[in-house]
C-alpha cells in the first residue's frame, strides 16, 4: 500500500476539533521513519484517525489511540488486550488489498476482541465528520465506522 490518499487527524479535546497532521510527520511519530515528536502533543492518551481517501472521497477511517510519553514517543499500552499474534495479524490484515479465505473473518474476530478501545469519544464525532479531508463515499467502511462510533456498537 502506498501513502497516496492517506490523511492523519488528531483530536484536540480541549477545542473539540480534529486537526490534520502531515502524513510524513505522522509516520515519524509512529517511527516508520526516524522518530520526530508531533509538535504540541503532550504526554497522555491521544486519539488519532487515519483516513484512506481517493477520488475526492473518504473510503475508510482507521482509529488509533496512543499513550504518548512525555518525550513525545508512543508508550506501551494494551488498550485492546491483544496478544502478539493478534497484533501482527491485525496489522497485516488492515492493509491487505485482498483477503484470502478466512482472513476477513480473522480480522473481524480480532476487532471484536478489541471492541471499542480505539474508537474516538462519541463527543468528538460531529467535529470528526467536519474535519474529514473529503466526504465519505456511500456504503463504505468510513460510513460504517462513523455509524459504530455514533451508536457505540463494536
Amino acid at each position: 500500500m502506498d501513502d497516496d490518499g492517506m490523511h492523519a487527524l488528531h483530536w484536540r479535546k480541549e477545542d473539540n476539533r480534529w486537526e490534520e497532521i502531515r502524513w510524513d510527520d505522522f509516520l515519524a511519530f509512529r517511527e516508520f521513519v526516524p522518530f520526530k515528536p508531533l509538535p504540541g502533543i503532550a504526554g497522555g492518551v491521544h486519539h488519532f484517525v487515519v483516513c484512506v481517501c481517493g477520488d475526492g472521497q473518504t473510503y475508510n477511517i482507521i482509529p488509533h489511540k496512543y499513550l504518548v510519553e512525555p518525550t513525545g514517543r508512543i508508550g506501551r499500552d494494551n488498550f485492546y488486550g491483544w496478544n502478539r499474534e493478534e497484533r501482527e495479524d491485525f496489522d497485516r490484515l488492515m492493509i491487505a488489498r485482498e483477503h484470502k479465505p478466512g482472513e476477513y473473518e480473522r480480522l473481524r474476530e480480532i476487532q471484536k476482541k478489541g471492541g471499542k478501545a480505539m474508537y474516538p469519544p462519541q463527543e468528538s464525532l460531529y467535529s470528526l465528520v467536519l474535519g474529514l479531508p473529503f466526504p465519505p463515499s456511500k456504503r463504505c467502511a468510513a460510513i460504517d465506522f462513523l455509524d459504530r462510533v455514533a451508536t457505540g456498537d463494536e
